[in-house]
């Protein structure tokens, strides 16, 4: 937390609890959610990017879809995609959209 505070971001929503609990941090327009991950799991960072229109989005050639676009259990649609290095982005569309 020190460290995404250091950087402006301010603590405002949490939810979960103790082996997966997760939050919201934010600083103007940017938005972070951090989540705890269990000892057997590696650390991951995962951009998310907000996705305006998932039924007419389109994905362009070249990019490999991990994730096709699905509902997720917390009421958003996402799709998850990895860049040519192996890191995993996230376009996801609010619980409205």
């Amino acid at each position: 937390m020190a460290f995404w505070e250091g950087l402006g971001f301010e603590f405002v929503d949490q939810w979960g609890s103790d082996g997966h609990r997760a939050g919201r941090l934010q600083s103007k327009q940017a938005v972070v959610v951090l989540a705890e991950v269990g000892p057997d799991l590696p650390a991951a960072f995962n951009a998310f990017f907000d996705l305006a229109d998932p039924d007419r989005f389109e994905i362009g050639p070249g990019v490999e879809v991990e994730t096709p676009l699905e509902t997720t259990h917390w009421g958003t649609r996402w799709i998850r995609v990895t860049d040519p290095d192996g890191r995993v982005h996230c376009l996801e569309a609010g619980p409205s959209s």
